[in-house]
């Protein structure tokens, strides 16, 4: 049985405390008479463990002890069911009941002087489930002023006094003496098998030194994070047709794009179905909301030109439903859609974008047709965009890198290595008289058609008096995706890094971060998983010594030791959990009633 938690693996455990089962002390009534829990004609079941009824008088003990109390002693049931308690107290019941069950097969009883032992010492044991050692249950032990339920003693004399313990065991967990004597004893079974999985589990001082270096040590690390998309914003233009070819002939492309072409012609798009990404403005919306919506709708046209795809710039960007789909609107028809937008898509030809933002009542769209004839031209672009991005990013980044590690500060590599990136103007706005807003007054003959160039000017808004936006445009300097100089949090050996940083790089990155000296930048930049780079360097670090150690080396151990055989009957549980699936089975509509809101209970109300 032992064998089935016994694993080099917890060798590797990271600390931490974790706690397997929550101890609540309180004084109990010795009744030597009391006999186990008779049976019943008829049950409700929780859940069925082997056979076993978990009974829903027993699930509701459990849920009731689990129960957090406010200072003036009221139990937030309500609370308790935000947390989940009576899912976590019907999960630590079936873990129970599994090892109660391995405790029979090999031979661990309770006896009755065991069971009267514990009542009279003051433990009420509570089963929480062994995979949530981040649950903290916060179950208050009164001072000697105040008895909300948990002491059973006089609150005089601090004796034991029976009429306490019958009026407040029926108070807690509204159970009889014999009921609430079966309960423990299960507890204390179930108790008996947790420490004898745990008791094996040893730290020998070389591993508790070992794990004291790497988590006492710690590094710092200065780091700026150069996205792709931002280099392909603002470092490249919409790539030729001539581009896209040469780089799609060569060997090592022509195979993704081919792979990547078999994949898309399953779900191929529809000859003239209609694509849109929305930059939502509501009629009475002033001139800010309108300048953020006219950045939006011009970086998705920005991202759109240089080779992503439009389906996913509208995941990314579009304010509409229809950006789950990819701002399909899964139809080639017009009739019912608002005249401005009618107008610009009865315009277009299939595999064609508008070259400006159409305005509606709704905001500005960018509007598109697909094309199934275009699907391999399509996927060749799209793979070049990103191909050229992450060159583009990686160029930027190592350039940031070696400024650096020439010691410039990161804010400064920035800065000298951004200087030469442009802003883009704003994207052309059609609009329509029918729209809300309308269009300049001074435009004159100008036609539906004006630029942002007009804006600024006085124009009439209905009701709402909004002014058209003025004249600006997406700044590299103020875009959200820009290198920025980050501090990251404090690094662990063993622990995370930077995020989306790969295995081999995150070890790199370790190495880096407690070898180098304080202030030192690595030469070459790190590549994330999401294909983005980062340029490093290290801000501080400290190394734990033997010497900081040997002061905390009991207590360390101590808990250490704790943290390493609280994962050992982790372990154990889920793999006698997962042999026991087909055995176990929940009443989902019993433990449906305690999740739905309709007549849930409040706050120191029975569940």
């Amino acid at each position: 049985m032992l064998d089935m938690f016994r694993s080099k693996g917890l060798q590797s455990a990271i600390y931490g405390v974790l706690i397997v089962a929550t101890v609540i002390v309180f004084v109990v009534q010795f009744n030597p008479s009391a006999g186990k829990k008779s049976a019943k004609l008829t049950q409700t079941c929780a859940a069925t463990v082997r056979g076993t009824c978990i009974e829903d008088k027993d699930h509701k003990a459990e849920f009731m002890l689990l129960v957090p109390f406010d200072d003036h002693g009221t139990r937030l049931i309500g609370k308790a069911k935000s947390m989940r308690i009576p899912q976590i107290a019907l999960d630590g019941l079936i873990e129970r009941e599994l090892l109660i069950d391995e405790a029979h097969r090999i031979g661990l009883t309770a006896s009755e002087d065991e069971v009267t032992d514990a009542i009279i010492s003051g433990f009420l044991r509570v089963s929480i489930p062994a995979d949530k050692p981040e649950l903290q249950v916060s179950l208050q032990a009164y001072d000697g002023k105040r008895y909300f339920g948990f002491w059973f003693r006089d609150p005089k004399t601090k004796e034991f006094d029976e009429k306490v313990y019958k009026r407040n065991l029926k108070n807690l967990v509204n159970e009889s003496e014999v009921e609430f004597r079966d309960f423990e004893e299960r507890e204390i079974l179930a108790a008996k098998m947790r420490d004898l999985v745990r008791a094996p589990v040893r730290v020998s001082e070389t591993e508790a030194l070992g794990s004291y270096l790497a988590e006492k040590s710690f590094a710092v690390l200065t780091y700026v994070e150069v996205k792709p998309a931002f280099v392909a914003r603002y470092s490249t233009s919409a790539p030729s047709e001539v581009e896209i070819e040469t780089w799609a002939k060569k060997p090592e492309n022509a195979t993704i794009i081919e792979s990547t072409l078999e994949l898309r012609k399953k779900e191929a798009p529809k000859d003239g179905n209609i694509r849109h990404i929305l930059a939502r403005v509501a009629p009475t919306d002033g001139e800010k909301e309108h300048v953020a919506a006219l950045s939006k709708i011009t970086e998705a046209y920005a991202r759109i030109e240089r080779g992503e795809p439009f389906a996913e710039v509208a995941r990314a960007l579009s304010d509409d439903s229809s950006k789950s789909k990819g701002g399909s609107l899964e139809t080639d028809k017009t009739d019912s859609f608002v005249p401005p937008f009618k107008a610009a898509a009865d315009a277009l030809k299939n595999g064609e974008m508008t070259k400006t933002a159409i305005e509606s009542q709704f905001g500005y769209h960018l509007i598109k047709k697909d094309d199934s004839s275009r699907l391999a031209k399509d996927v060749a672009r799209e793979l070049y965009y990103k191909s050229r991005s992450e060159d583009a990013a990686k160029d930027l980044a190592t350039r940031i890198a070696s400024d650096m590690k020439a010691g410039k500060s990161a804010d400064d590599a920035i800065k000298q290595e951004t200087a030469g990136l442009k802003p883009i103007p704003f994207i052309k706005v059609t609009l329509d008289k029918s729209a809300v807003r309308k269009a300049p007054a001074t435009a004159g003959d100008a036609g539906a058609d004006a630029t942002i160039a007009d804006a600024g000017k006085p124009t009439s808004t209905g009701d709402a008096g909004a002014p058209a936006p003025k004249v600006t445009a997406l700044d590299p300097q103020k875009d959200d995706d820009r290198p920025q100089a980050l501090t990251s949090t404090s690094i662990r050996r063993g622990g995370d890094v930077l995020p989306h940083v790969a295995l081999a790089d995150a070890a790199k990155l370790i190495d880096f971060s407690f070898n180098a000296k304080d202030g030192e930048a690595m030469g070459e930049p790190i590549k994330m998983e999401t294909g983005g780079y980062y340029a490093v360097a290290l801000k501080e670090h400290k190394l734990a010594t033997k010497e900081e150690f040997d002061k905390d080396r009991a207590t360390y151990t101590e808990t250490l030791l704790r943290a390493r055989q609280n994962e050992a009957l982790a372990l154990y549980m889920k793999r006698l959990l997962d042999a026991s699936r087909p055995e176990i089975k929940r009443d989902e509509a019993y433990m449906a009633e305690w999740t739905s809101d309709a007549g849930a209970a409040q706050d120191d109300e029975e569940p």
